[in-house]
């Protein structure tokens, strides 16, 4: 049976900083609009996020593991600036400009990723298990992800007016806490037994893979 050790290694195997985007970011070896491309892009998840904390929130049956997320989805849009809005702070800061509220079309990896997420928390098959699998994959990794970028922006492209790190100034703190608490409520999930462990572990691949075809849709060759 799926176990949260089986879980870490899951995501260890295939962590966002392994991927020669990442690679290439740490290294000051991207060129600057392949960030902006980047950017633009990202904040079509970024914009939806709290839909998919918001699913997740909804089909959990105890009160407790409910105020987990609503405190999550506070954090992402209940409160100025919110998050997407961070988001917008950072490519403005890194000089990529797109018309507000029209954000660039999603790339063929974008759409996908979306859909992945729109599949395993809002979907007619969704499941509690699946949704929490969906976010912890992400929310377990991005403070560390979020830490690197910031640190590669500041040392390789001369970036560091406060607005372009704020997102990730933000996030590098408060994913610790909703992955501590996440994964308490996997915890719960797991041992309830039935299909939530396998429909855990489908989330958390399945939004690992989306995230990695995502980063390839850049063109970053190892």
């Amino acid at each position: 049976m799926t176990s949260l050790a089986e879980i870490e290694r899951h995501i260890a195997d295939r962590h966002l900083l392994k991927h020669p985007f990442y690679t290439a970011w740490s290294r000051g070896e991207l060129p600057i609009e392949t960030l902006r491309s980047y950017a633009g892009q990202y904040y079509h998840f970024e914009a939806n996020f709290p839909r998919y904390v918001a699913a997740a929130y909804a089909r959990l049956l105890r009160s407790r593991d409910r105020r987990v997320l609503l405190e999550n989805l506070i954090d992402e849009e209940g409160r100025a600036p919110t998050h997407p809005e961070m988001w917008v702070d950072f490519a403005r800061g890194i000089g990529a400009r797109w018309p507000a509220r029209t954000p660039p079309t999603p790339f063929a990896p974008t759409a996908r990723l979306l859909e992945t997420y729109e599949r395993l928390t809002l979907g007619p098959r969704a499941s509690p298990a699946g949704a929490l699998g969906a976010l912890y994959a992400y929310e377990r990794q991005f403070p560390e992800v979020a830490r690197e970028k910031s640190r590669g922006l500041r040392a390789h492209y001369g970036i560091s007016a406060r607005p372009a790190h704020e997102f990730f100034r933000v996030h590098t703190t408060a994913d610790v806490e909703h992955a501590r608490a996440e994964r308490e409520i996997l915890r719960r999930e797991l041992a309830g037994g039935g299909a939530a462990p396998a429909a855990a572990l489908a989330g958390v691949d399945q939004t690992l893979a989306a995230w990695w075809r995502f980063l390839d849709g850049f063109g970053i060759a190892p």
